[in-house]
Protein backbone atom coordinates (compact mmCIF):
# COMPACT_ATOMS: atom_id res chain seq x y z
CA UNK A 1 0.00 0.00 0.00
CA UNK A 2 1.07 3.61 -0.72
CA UNK A 3 1.30 6.11 1.54
CA UNK A 4 -1.28 8.85 1.12
CA UNK A 5 0.47 12.17 -0.02
CA UNK A 6 0.47 15.02 2.87
CA UNK A 7 -0.92 18.01 1.43
CA UNK A 8 1.25 21.28 2.44
CA UNK A 9 -0.13 22.59 5.79
CA UNK A 10 -1.97 26.61 4.69
CA UNK A 11 0.41 29.07 5.03
CA UNK A 12 -2.06 31.66 7.27
CA UNK A 13 -2.28 34.91 5.77
CA UNK A 14 -1.86 37.76 8.02
CA UNK A 15 -3.81 40.69 7.50
CA UNK A 16 -2.33 44.18 8.35
CA UNK A 17 -4.52 46.90 8.61
CA UNK A 18 -3.33 49.64 5.97
CA UNK A 19 -2.78 52.84 8.03
CA UNK A 20 -4.29 56.21 7.03
CA UNK A 21 -2.02 58.39 5.13
CA UNK A 22 -2.04 61.72 6.66
CA UNK A 23 0.27 62.87 4.39
CA UNK A 24 -2.62 64.62 2.37
CA UNK A 25 -4.34 66.07 5.67
CA UNK A 26 -1.58 67.57 6.78
CA UNK A 27 -0.78 69.21 3.55
CA UNK A 28 -3.81 71.41 3.14
CA UNK A 29 -4.00 71.75 6.78
CA UNK A 30 -2.56 74.95 6.62
CA UNK A 31 -4.96 76.08 4.06
CA UNK A 32 -8.08 74.94 5.61
CA UNK A 33 -6.50 77.18 8.93
CA UNK A 34 -6.27 80.16 7.31
CA UNK A 35 -9.33 79.79 5.27
CA UNK A 36 -11.41 79.40 8.71
CA UNK A 37 -9.32 81.80 10.32
CA UNK A 38 -9.87 84.46 7.51
CA UNK A 39 -12.91 84.05 5.29
CA UNK A 40 -15.29 81.61 7.42
CA UNK A 41 -15.03 82.89 11.22
CA UNK A 42 -15.12 86.83 9.73
CA UNK A 43 -18.35 85.43 7.69
CA UNK A 44 -19.94 84.04 11.06
CA UNK A 45 -19.00 87.76 13.08
CA UNK A 46 -20.08 89.59 9.75
CA UNK A 47 -23.23 87.60 9.63
CA UNK A 48 -23.98 88.60 13.61
CA UNK A 49 -22.78 92.23 13.59
CA UNK A 50 -24.97 92.75 10.85
CA UNK A 51 -28.23 92.30 13.18
CA UNK A 52 -26.19 94.32 16.00
CA UNK A 53 -25.80 98.16 16.53
CA UNK A 54 -22.40 97.80 16.44
CA UNK A 55 -19.32 100.77 16.16
CA UNK A 56 -16.47 99.08 17.02
CA UNK A 57 -16.10 100.88 20.37
CA UNK A 58 -19.07 99.76 22.02
CA UNK A 59 -20.34 96.09 22.84
CA UNK A 60 -23.04 95.07 19.65
CA UNK A 61 -26.65 95.22 20.94
CA UNK A 62 -28.75 93.27 18.76
CA UNK A 63 -31.29 94.61 17.05
CA UNK A 64 -33.02 91.73 14.40
CA UNK A 65 -33.38 92.86 10.84
CA UNK A 66 -33.48 96.23 11.90
CA UNK A 67 -30.59 97.45 9.69
CA UNK A 68 -31.88 95.02 6.72
CA UNK A 69 -34.84 97.06 6.91
CA UNK A 70 -33.23 100.56 7.22
CA UNK A 71 -31.14 99.83 4.15
CA UNK A 72 -34.04 99.50 1.88
CA UNK A 73 -35.71 102.14 3.60
CA UNK A 74 -32.79 104.12 2.75
CA UNK A 75 -33.12 106.55 -0.23
CA UNK A 76 -28.99 106.56 -1.08
CA UNK A 77 -28.80 102.81 -0.53
CA UNK A 78 -31.35 102.35 -3.32
CA UNK A 79 -29.49 105.20 -5.23
CA UNK A 80 -26.20 102.75 -4.71
CA UNK A 81 -27.74 99.86 -6.07
CA UNK A 82 -29.42 101.10 -9.41
CA UNK A 83 -25.76 102.71 -9.72
CA UNK A 84 -24.08 99.30 -9.41
CA UNK A 85 -26.66 97.62 -11.74
CA UNK A 86 -26.30 100.13 -14.71
CA UNK A 87 -22.47 100.27 -14.11
CA UNK A 88 -22.35 96.24 -14.28
CA UNK A 89 -24.77 96.14 -17.66
CA UNK A 90 -23.12 98.71 -18.76
CA UNK A 91 -19.16 97.25 -18.62
CA UNK A 92 -20.62 93.57 -19.21
CA UNK A 93 -22.48 95.21 -22.33
CA UNK A 94 -19.45 96.35 -23.88
CA UNK A 95 -16.73 95.07 -22.09
CA UNK A 96 -16.88 91.18 -23.58
CA UNK A 97 -18.38 92.50 -27.13
CA UNK A 98 -14.81 94.39 -27.33
CA UNK A 99 -12.76 91.42 -25.98
CA UNK A 100 -13.98 88.98 -28.25
CA UNK A 101 -13.72 90.99 -31.45
CA UNK A 102 -10.84 91.85 -30.65
CA UNK A 103 -9.73 87.83 -30.29
CA UNK A 104 -11.33 87.30 -33.57
CA UNK A 105 -8.93 89.76 -34.93
CA UNK A 106 -5.95 88.32 -33.32
CA UNK A 107 -6.98 85.50 -34.00
CA UNK A 108 -6.05 85.40 -37.61
CA UNK A 109 -2.59 84.87 -39.03
CA UNK A 110 -1.11 87.91 -40.06
CA UNK A 111 2.36 89.78 -39.69
CA UNK A 112 2.78 91.24 -35.96
CA UNK A 113 -0.38 89.72 -33.85
CA UNK A 114 1.98 89.08 -30.87
CA UNK A 115 2.68 92.61 -30.87
CA UNK A 116 -0.95 93.63 -31.00
CA UNK A 117 -1.66 90.68 -28.32
CA UNK A 118 0.47 92.26 -26.24
CA UNK A 119 -0.76 95.74 -26.53
CA UNK A 120 -4.26 94.59 -26.13
CA UNK A 121 -3.49 93.14 -22.78
CA UNK A 122 -1.01 95.65 -21.17
CA UNK A 123 -3.88 97.71 -19.60
CA UNK A 124 -4.58 94.56 -17.55
CA UNK A 125 -1.27 94.40 -15.37
CA UNK A 126 -1.76 98.23 -15.26
CA UNK A 127 -2.64 99.21 -11.78
CA UNK A 128 -6.68 99.87 -11.54
CA UNK A 129 -5.52 103.47 -9.71
CA UNK A 130 -3.27 104.73 -12.33
CA UNK A 131 -5.53 103.56 -15.13
CA UNK A 132 -8.77 105.29 -13.25
CA UNK A 133 -6.25 108.64 -12.82
CA UNK A 134 -5.50 108.38 -16.37
CA UNK A 135 -8.81 108.27 -17.42
CA UNK A 136 -9.55 111.12 -14.84
CA UNK A 137 -7.10 113.07 -16.61
CA UNK A 138 -8.54 112.68 -20.11
CA UNK A 139 -12.39 113.17 -18.97
CA UNK A 140 -11.70 116.03 -16.87
CA UNK A 141 -13.41 119.72 -17.89
CA UNK A 142 -10.27 120.63 -19.50
CA UNK A 143 -9.14 117.21 -19.79
CA UNK A 144 -7.41 115.39 -23.55
CA UNK A 145 -11.00 114.56 -24.73
CA UNK A 146 -12.91 117.83 -24.85
CA UNK A 147 -9.41 119.06 -26.30
CA UNK A 148 -9.24 116.93 -28.78
CA UNK A 149 -13.04 117.67 -29.67
CA UNK A 150 -12.16 121.65 -29.51
CA UNK A 151 -9.74 121.07 -32.32
CA UNK A 152 -13.11 119.92 -34.54
CA UNK A 153 -15.22 122.96 -33.09
CA UNK A 154 -17.39 120.22 -30.82
CA UNK A 155 -17.84 122.17 -27.16
CA UNK A 156 -16.55 120.20 -24.48
CA UNK A 157 -18.18 118.56 -21.55
CA UNK A 158 -17.88 118.17 -17.71
CA UNK A 159 -17.85 114.64 -18.06
CA UNK A 160 -17.34 113.33 -14.15
CA UNK A 161 -19.25 116.36 -13.01
CA UNK A 162 -22.42 115.70 -14.54
CA UNK A 163 -24.20 113.50 -12.81
CA UNK A 164 -25.69 112.42 -16.18
CA UNK A 165 -22.81 110.76 -17.37
CA UNK A 166 -20.30 110.67 -14.73
CA UNK A 167 -21.16 106.53 -14.28
CA UNK A 168 -20.74 106.14 -17.83
CA UNK A 169 -17.57 107.95 -17.88
CA UNK A 170 -16.21 105.21 -14.95
CA UNK A 171 -17.47 102.11 -17.01
CA UNK A 172 -15.53 103.39 -19.54
CA UNK A 173 -12.24 102.98 -17.62
CA UNK A 174 -13.26 99.63 -16.30
CA UNK A 175 -14.17 98.37 -20.15
CA UNK A 176 -10.29 99.83 -21.17
CA UNK A 177 -8.39 98.24 -18.40
CA UNK A 178 -10.19 95.00 -18.28
CA UNK A 179 -11.27 93.57 -21.68
CA UNK A 180 -7.76 92.81 -22.67
CA UNK A 181 -8.40 89.91 -20.12
CA UNK A 182 -11.33 88.98 -21.64
CA UNK A 183 -9.28 89.33 -25.26
CA UNK A 184 -7.06 86.52 -23.82
CA UNK A 185 -9.22 84.12 -22.56
CA UNK A 186 -11.65 84.46 -25.26
CA UNK A 187 -8.69 83.62 -28.43
CA UNK A 188 -7.74 81.15 -26.07
CA UNK A 189 -11.28 79.54 -26.70
CA UNK A 190 -10.74 80.24 -30.04
CA UNK A 191 -7.73 78.46 -30.83
CA UNK A 192 -9.16 75.03 -28.94
CA UNK A 193 -12.04 74.72 -31.51
CA UNK A 194 -10.93 71.93 -33.60
CA UNK A 195 -10.29 73.50 -37.63
CA UNK A 196 -12.07 70.08 -38.36
CA UNK A 197 -15.38 71.79 -37.84
CA UNK A 198 -14.58 75.06 -39.65
CA UNK A 199 -13.34 72.70 -42.54
CA UNK A 200 -16.93 71.10 -42.98
CA UNK A 201 -18.73 73.67 -42.27
CA UNK A 202 -17.06 75.52 -45.39
CA UNK A 203 -17.54 71.99 -47.27
CA UNK A 204 -21.56 72.80 -46.75
CA UNK A 205 -21.15 75.93 -48.04
CA UNK A 206 -21.21 78.06 -44.47
CA UNK A 207 -20.25 81.48 -44.70
CA UNK A 208 -18.28 83.69 -42.52
CA UNK A 209 -21.46 84.86 -40.50
CA UNK A 210 -22.81 81.19 -40.27
CA UNK A 211 -19.54 79.73 -39.50
CA UNK A 212 -19.34 82.13 -36.59
CA UNK A 213 -23.00 81.71 -35.41
CA UNK A 214 -22.90 77.87 -35.70
CA UNK A 215 -19.34 76.64 -34.98
CA UNK A 216 -17.93 79.11 -32.59
CA UNK A 217 -20.36 80.77 -30.35
CA UNK A 218 -21.52 76.87 -29.70
CA UNK A 219 -17.42 76.48 -28.88
CA UNK A 220 -16.95 79.37 -26.81
CA UNK A 221 -19.96 78.79 -24.71
CA UNK A 222 -18.21 78.09 -21.42
CA UNK A 223 -15.76 80.75 -22.09
CA UNK A 224 -18.86 83.11 -21.96
CA UNK A 225 -20.30 82.24 -19.19
CA UNK A 226 -16.81 81.72 -16.95
CA UNK A 227 -16.57 85.84 -18.39
CA UNK A 228 -19.65 86.98 -17.95
CA UNK A 229 -19.27 85.43 -13.97
CA UNK A 230 -16.08 86.98 -13.13
CA UNK A 231 -17.04 90.07 -15.48
CA UNK A 232 -20.49 90.44 -12.67
CA UNK A 233 -18.73 89.90 -9.90
CA UNK A 234 -16.01 92.01 -10.54
CA UNK A 235 -18.44 94.80 -11.47
CA UNK A 236 -20.63 94.82 -8.28
CA UNK A 237 -17.43 94.80 -6.25
CA UNK A 238 -16.18 97.65 -8.01
CA UNK A 239 -14.49 100.41 -5.81
CA UNK A 240 -11.45 101.76 -6.78
CA UNK A 241 -12.62 103.57 -10.01
CA UNK A 242 -15.26 105.62 -7.97
CA UNK A 243 -13.10 106.48 -5.35
CA UNK A 244 -10.03 108.00 -7.67
CA UNK A 245 -12.15 109.61 -10.17
CA UNK A 246 -15.44 110.68 -8.37
CA UNK A 247 -15.47 110.28 -4.68
CA UNK A 248 -18.77 108.72 -5.35
CA UNK A 249 -19.95 111.97 -6.56
CA UNK A 250 -21.44 114.39 -8.24
CA UNK A 251 -24.65 113.72 -6.31
CA UNK A 252 -24.02 110.21 -5.46
CA UNK A 253 -24.27 109.60 -9.16
CA UNK A 254 -21.24 106.84 -8.78
CA UNK A 255 -21.76 105.51 -5.21
CA UNK A 256 -21.95 101.91 -5.71
CA UNK A 257 -22.54 99.35 -3.25
CA UNK A 258 -18.92 98.56 -1.60
CA UNK A 259 -18.28 102.43 -2.08
CA UNK A 260 -21.59 102.68 0.30
CA UNK A 261 -20.21 99.96 2.15
CA UNK A 262 -16.62 101.80 3.17
CA UNK A 263 -18.88 105.00 3.79
CA UNK A 264 -20.38 103.27 6.35
CA UNK A 265 -17.26 101.79 7.69
CA UNK A 266 -15.75 105.00 8.09
CA UNK A 267 -18.53 106.26 10.03
CA UNK A 268 -18.08 103.34 12.64
CA UNK A 269 -21.43 101.73 11.52
CA UNK A 270 -19.92 98.72 11.79
CA UNK A 271 -23.54 96.40 11.73
CA UNK A 272 -25.15 98.34 8.54
CA UNK A 273 -21.77 97.96 6.57
CA UNK A 274 -22.20 94.17 7.20
CA UNK A 275 -25.94 94.33 6.31
CA UNK A 276 -24.53 95.61 3.06
CA UNK A 277 -21.95 92.90 2.82
CA UNK A 278 -24.45 90.26 3.03
CA UNK A 279 -26.80 91.76 0.75
CA UNK A 280 -24.13 92.03 -1.83
CA UNK A 281 -23.33 88.46 -1.42
CA UNK A 282 -26.80 87.12 -1.48
CA UNK A 283 -27.15 88.99 -4.77
CA UNK A 284 -24.05 87.48 -6.14
CA UNK A 285 -25.01 84.15 -5.16
CA UNK A 286 -28.58 84.30 -6.53
CA UNK A 287 -26.64 86.15 -10.24
CA UNK A 288 -24.29 83.24 -10.61
CA UNK A 289 -26.85 80.96 -9.86
CA UNK A 290 -29.02 82.20 -12.45
CA UNK A 291 -26.07 82.28 -14.92
CA UNK A 292 -24.95 78.98 -14.08
CA UNK A 293 -28.75 77.35 -14.34
CA UNK A 294 -29.22 79.21 -17.34
CA UNK A 295 -26.07 77.46 -19.46
CA UNK A 296 -27.05 74.27 -18.21
CA UNK A 297 -30.51 74.62 -19.89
Amino acid sequence: MTEPAVRPARKHRTTRRRRPDLMPYLLIAPALLAAAAFLYLPMIVSAYWSMTDYTGVTAPAFTGLSNYAELFGSARFRQALVNTAVFTVAGMGVGPALGLSAALLLNQRVKGVGFFRTVYFLPVTTSLVVTATVWKMILNEDGILNTALGLFGVPGHAWLADPSTSLLGVAAASIWQGFGFETVVFLAALQSIPRDLYGAAAVDGAGALRRFWHVTLPGLRPTLLFVYVVGVIGSFQAFDQMFVMTHGGPAGSTTTLVYYLVDRFKDLELGKASAVAYVLFLILAVLSYLQLRGERR
